[in-house]
């Protein structure tokens, strides 16, 4: 299978990618605006769990130094066993999870506190087997915290650490949307995996600052590659890299993400009144149901062309932009991205992972599905859900 993975050691052409100061690599000269120079640095794209798995698994029996693995959630079913296994048998010496406490209340993508979960007896033994899973790493030496602890203020129980980041040693990381979990693992999903002193080093010193309570705001570019982490309070800042591509797009914009909502969608309606083509790909079978309905209400108001993923649930999240620009990460391009959840976002300018991300997820996730009319989905107020209402009153009161 092919994947986009640009060596240091072969000399590539590069298109107007932003230049990293000290790095030592000469701006863009020729009549042309490209250059010949060595990437110094590696992106690969990694699409569905087994893909990812596969590569991780081998980095994490590699590792030598450190396995420092942050996720949004983490169950000890199988997919968090063979995790926890690698873990085990990986002779780096230190090696530490963080986890969000959402992973604390919520199992198979179900809350254990609601009342008719309490005594699920199948949800009560994943809760013993993830607590099992936690001590025996514990015990061996890996370091555990969760981040974002619960409270009863709104910005406690809202705000969550959303990111899903892997750094290996001193030279591998990934970043992405995939969790540790089997049904999460079963949903379509992508990484990129990333070699590279100087960009490894930027989220790696993200993850240690994370550890000790520090939800920093950061931004960095190196060679075809924007980083841009989101502190939970500063994320407009952040967010704004996205908000001017969008704005600034004027041949095509491509979305899939199971969760869009206002601002994004605000942006996008105005690029499409504007005359530039937005197709949107988000899952039929959505795990959160409202926002697929949602969907359906933008589309039908926005002229934007909405796609429903027919192959299960779709958790990727990405939008490309004029095919020049890839945005990637952990963001849904939701409100609570928007404003308080920690994330963090990747701007990929490389040709090379743009054409794969084009061919193996944009092209291939259009061609599985299936269109919604405009006059189709112009649902009336009656149709809606209660949910769907409240969602599309709540953005409009915040737009």
């Amino acid at each position: 299978m092919y994947h986009s993975r640009i060596l240091a050691t072969n000399n590539k052409i590069e298109y107007n990618q932003p230049r990293r100061s000290g790095t030592g690599v000469s701006p863009v000269k020729s009549r042309a605006r490209c250059a010949w120079h060595f990437y110094s640095m590696s992106i690969e794209l990694l699409v569905d769990f087994p893909e990812f798995w596969a590569r991780l698994s081998t980095d994490i029996q590699s590792a030598r130094t450190s396995v420092f693995v942050q996720t949004f959630a983490l169950e000890g079913d199988s997919v968090g066993q063979n995790l926890s296994a690698a873990l085990l048998t990986s002779p780096a010496k230190d090696k530490r999870i963080l986890a969000d406490s959402f992973t604390r209340v919520v199992l198979s993508d179900r809350f254990r506190y609601w009342p008719a979960n309490l005594f699920d007896k199948d949800l009560k033994r994943e809760a013993r087997e993830t607590a099992s899973m936690m001590a025996r790493l514990e015990s061996s030496g890996t370091k555990i915290k969760y981040t974002n602890p619960y409270g009863i203020a709104p910005r406690k129980l809202l705000s969550r650490n959303h990111k899903k980041l892997i750094v290996l040693d001193d030279a591998t990381a990934y970043l992405g949307g995939i969790n540790f979990s089997e049904h999460n693992a079963e949903w379509h999903d992508m990484m990129f995996r990333i070699e590279g002193a100087d960009a490894v080093s930027f989220l790696r010193d993200d993850f240690l600052a994370t550890w000790k309570d520090d939800n920093r705001a950061a931004s960095e570019h190196f060679d075809g590659i924007e980083f841009f982490i989101a502190d939970g309070r500063n994320n407009r800042a952040a967010f704004q890299r996205v908000i001017d591509l969008i704005d600034g797009a004027h041949r095509s914009i491509f979305v899939e993400s199971p969760y869009i909502t206002f601002p994004f969608y605000e942006r996008l309606r105005a690029a499409a009144r504007r005359g530039v083509p937005v197709s949107i790909v988000t899952p039929a079978e959505n795990n959160w149901r409202l926002f697929a309905n949602y969907a359906r209400l933008e589309s039908a108001r926005s002229e934007i062309d909405l796609r429903l993923f027919k192959k299960g649930m779709s958790h990727l999240k990405a939008m490309l932009i004029d095919d020049e620009c890839l945005i990637a990460g952990s963001s849904n391009f939701d409100y609570l991205s928007y404003r308080i959840h920690q994330e963090l976002i990747a701007v990929i300018t490389r040709p090379e992972v743009v054409a794969d991300f084009r061919e193996r997820v944009m092209i291939a996730d259009l061609a599985n599905s299936r269109p919604v009319p405009c006059d189709a989905s112009a649902i009336s107020k009656q149709w809606l859900s209660w949910q769907t209402r409240l969602l599309d009153a709540a953005m409009e009161v915040l737009t």
